[in-house]
């Protein structure tokens, strides 16, 4: 059902032609909707971000769409009015075997939360990146629940720590684009709790030929965007227990209590308040992981093109597009 030919699809565009580099969409003829666009065609081509921006630059891209990529405003000339910020609709956070003898223990996980000096990470994010100091929900999302995150409290996290012993050897990785961050969490668990974490980055390409991403450490920093706009994405596919993303493992029966009973929840309100009580369980009492920052998707748009919007990782506004007179390809 994946290939182009045999999808049956209801919006404004079919897949063309598929490779793992190359997608082409072309316009539907028989759709009925009413949408302002004039594109009929959408070429997207994956790239590195630097190749991308080179091209771009050469006018050989319309739009440039880049998304979880933490040093990207890095990499962008200042004041670009080409340049444009997304909502905070994702999150990085520090992931947890849960089978593992050392983090499985929720007194070391709160140990290394409460050790964390989020206003020094503030300094070393770029601008597309917002310290995470609520829940594992994103502000862009309805259902994010704020200043939730454990505070840094240096005596609570040796508290916790002292209770959690003794603990073994501990390691993080992270692709090497979180290096800055990684490094300013290892130096600061060390300074706060005397704990040597073993810090190990990696590629992005060598980082997806893992199956899981324990194979690397116990910890890992990671991220997820959603693939749509509700705080089951985050709560349900990272944290219940049946989930098949549930990548850790943390099995916390209250959680999936309120997890089930805000899933079957006919009231909008009373679904929220489930929602944020089950953030402030995994992520203020049980650290089930520790959010880190919220992230901003960027895109970089050619004046010659209008109508550009995105969400997450699953929502771009391809049909809205209006190209004018003066693009190259017009």
């Amino acid at each position: 059902w994946t290939e182009p030919s045999r999808q049956v699809v209801s919006g404004a565009f079919r897949q063309e032609t598929r490779t793992p580099v190359h997608l082409s969409l072309v316009r539907v003829d028989h759709y009925a909707g009413v949408r302002p666009g004039n594109v009929g065609r959408v070429e997207l081509v994956r790239r590195s971000v630097t190749d991308a921006l080179e091209a771009y630059s050469r006018d050989e891209f319309d739009v440039v769409a880049v998304r979880y990529t933490p040093r990207i405003a890095d990499q962008v000339p200042r004041n670009s009015p080409e340049a444009r910020l997304g909502p905070a609709a994702w999150t990085g956070y520090i992931g947890f075997a849960h089978t593992d003898p050392d983090t499985t223990k929720v007194d070391l996980r709160r140990a290394l939360a409460h050790a964390i000096d989020r206003e020094a990470l503030e300094a070393l994010v770029p601008k597309n990146l917002v310290i995470a100091n609520g829940g594992l929900v994103p502000p862009a999302l309805q259902g994010h629940t704020p200043d939730i995150a454990p505070r840094f409290d240096p005596d609570l996290a040796r508290q916790f720590l002292a209770r959690a012993a003794p603990i073994g050897d501990l390691a993080i990785a992270a692709t090497d684009e979180w290096e800055l961050v990684l490094r300013e969490l290892v130096d600061g668990w060390k300074r706060v709790l005397g704990l040597t974490v073993r810090a190990r980055t990696r590629t992005a390409e060598v980082a997806a030929t893992l199956e899981r991403p324990w194979e690397f450490a116990q910890m890992v920093i990671a991220g997820w965007l959603p693939g749509y706009p509700d705080p089951e994405y985050y709560l349900r596919l990272l944290l219940h227990s049946k989930s098949r993303t549930n990548e850790g493992g943390f099995d916390s029966p209250d959680f999936d209590e309120l997890i089930e009973h805000a899933r079957h929840e006919r009231s909008d309100r009373a679904r929220l308040a489930l929602f944020h009580q089950a953030d402030r369980l995994a992520v203020g009492e049980l650290a089930a992981l520790i959010p880190v920052v919220y992230g901003r998707s960027m895109a970089f748009v050619k004046p010659w093109v209008s109508g550009w919007w995105e969400f997450g990782k699953s929502s771009s506004s391809f049909a809205d597009l209006v190209v004018g007179a003066t693009s190259p390809r017009a």
